[in-house]
């Protein structure tokens, strides 16, 4: 797909005519983003994650309980990078966080750091604001496809950290806190606590360093994020998840912390044999992420980090969906920008399939 001339000058009012600022009382609020969805159209073939190798886009198909109101995507085209942005702009959402895996090694660490690339620099130009979330795990990768020794594994971890100081904590447009940039890391899964305190310690700009809540104690870190709370492949009820939520994250405004939001979980892992499910929470009819956001929203925590954007494997995605349409970006926008216009959301969606001939 290729954006038209019509489309980019819709998107670029819409960016700019939206407020660009916020309540400062209330904390930032953040789109956790999957950079990684590949087409046959654009990329060559189409991607694991929306195949999970059992499943033909080609034929209609995806590795999905739902699927994206504009079809199946890939995350490096301009015109769909250009359209969830300008999504997240009207919703008033302050930025993003981009789930990064380094600069290379595999193909799909290739693409999804070229498409990472792509991501921030419609970010800046709306005027948003960008974090990355580190998959430390990819060392773990190394070891077992590309057959490395754990020194020459960690060196790669160490490599991919060492360019993400250098070129993207540093940026202008980079999520501070205390004058600090914030980087959250997915675990650390992989990354023993020597090696992480290694690159720790060679890391200058000092990051504010979140990690999964389990993990918070680890040396070197500063606070935790909150994640989806699934486990042990059950179907997790809304007084326990609210109840685990309210235990990481509320606290004094010292206890350094992001709060998640997210609208259920529902993977696909086990219908594709990838591996057992994960558990399951109902969304509840957007329920689920109502009552999710608000309980980020007044719990005291600097920043809010929605849960997904788009992981569709997982079940977590909050942009518009053949079966919930705008549902829960609406309720998104309804609360971080009052009295705006839903069917706005409704506008950029049509003036996208428009400009793509749908």
């Amino acid at each position: 797909m290729r954006p038209t001339a019509l489309l980019l000058l819709a998107l670029a009012a819409l960016l700019t005519s939206c407020d660009a600022g916020r309540e400062p009382s209330r904390p930032l609020v953040l789109a956790h983003v999957m950079p990684w969805f590949e087409t046959k159209e654009k990329s060559g073939g189409w991607g694991w994650h929306w195949t999970m190798d059992r499943k033909d886009p080609s034929k209609g198909e995806i590795a999905a309980h739902q699927r994206p109101l504009i079809g199946p995507y890939d995350s490096s085209d301009p015109a769909v990078v250009a359209y969830q942005v300008a999504l997240m702009k009207a919703a008033g959402v302050d930025g993003v966080v981009i789930d990064w895996y380094g600069l290379g090694g595999f193909k799909d660490y290739e693409s999804i750091h070229r498409a990472s690339l792509l991501l921030i620099t419609e970010i800046k130009k709306a005027g948003l604001r960008f974090a990355v979330c580190m998959e430390d795990n990819i060392g773990a990768r190394f070891m077992k496809e590309a057959g490395m020794k754990r020194e020459e594994a960690t060196a790669k971890v160490a490599e991919a950290f060492a360019w993400l100081e250098a070129n993207w904590l540093r940026d202008e447009g980079y999520v501070r806190l205390e004058g600090k940039p914030v980087m959250l890391i997915f675990g650390p899964q992989y990354l023993q606590e020597k090696e992480w305190l290694v690159i720790r310690r060679r890391m200058t700009s000092e990051p504010l360093t979140y990690v999964l809540p389990h993990l918070s104690a680890t040396p070197g870190v500063d606070g935790r994020f909150v994640w989806i709370p699934v486990y042990d492949g059950r179907t997790v009820a809304p007084e326990a998840w609210k109840a685990e939520l309210a235990a990481w994250q509320q606290g004094p405004k010292e206890d350094r912390r992001i709060a998640a939001a997210f609208p259920g979980y529902h993977d696909f892992y086990a219908q594709a044999g990838a591996r057992p499910s994960y558990g399951r929470i109902e969304d509840r009819g957007g329920a689920t992420f109502a009552e999710s956001l608000k309980l980020a929203m007044t719990s005291g925590a600097s920043i809010v980090q929605i849960a997904t954007w788009n992981d569709y494997g997982e079940g977590t995605a909050v942009e518009p969906t053949v079966q919930q349409g705008h549902r829960d970006l609406e309720t998104l926008m309804r609360r971080l920008r009052p009295g705006a216009d839903p069917t706005e959301l409704t506008r950029i969606t049509e003036r996208f399939l428009k400009s793509q001939g749908r």
